[in-house]
């Protein structure tokens, strides 16, 4: 989803707001989506800048950090982020954001955010046992012959 800023026609002081849904938001690595994201948000015209202020969720999979396993979790996130012009930004303002055109990329935002969300290390459960490391058995489902060996050997 993007926005064309200047179309808004959106008087300075005032903002519009949009609904959001994205059955796909671009390139998440190892994470999947199972439901689009979906949120509300709204653009309000600053007068030096825009903001963008929101909250979205979805339902995501990832794969086990120790043995592989789908993990799946909802994801829910709020954003609040000001978008200023080429030029008129400071260095020492957090969270406000350079707009190289007049086009904001709703949808590169959220993907942004969300990956920022999920768990960077996902376990299907706490005691998981993960993955043997000679044979590549999944030791939550089975017992190999060097489960044995390789505890020795610690």
């Amino acid at each position: 989803m993007k926005l064309e800023l200047q179309k808004l026609n959106i008087d300075e002081g005032s903002g519009q707001s949009f609904a959001f849904e994205e059955s796909s938001v671009g390139d998440l690595p190892g994470v999947t989506l199972l439901e689009p994201v979906r949120g509300q948000f709204m653009i309000s015209n600053l007068g030096a800048g825009y903001r963008l202020n929101g909250t979205f969720g979805t339902r995501v999979s990832q794969p086990c950090a120790r043995c592989m396993e789908p993990v799946k979790e909802n994801v829910e996130f709020e954003i609040d982020e000001m978008y200023l012009p080429s030029g008129q930004e400071e260095s020492d303002q957090e969270d406000v954001f350079v707009l190289n055109s007049e086009v904001l990329d709703v949808t590169d935002v959220v993907r942004q955010n969300l990956l920022m969300e999920v768990k960077e290390f996902p376990l299907c459960t706490a005691d998981c046992k993960g993955l043997c490391p000679v044979c590549g058995a999944n030791l939550n489902t089975t017992a190999c012959s060097h489960q044995h060996t390789v505890e020795e050997n610690q």
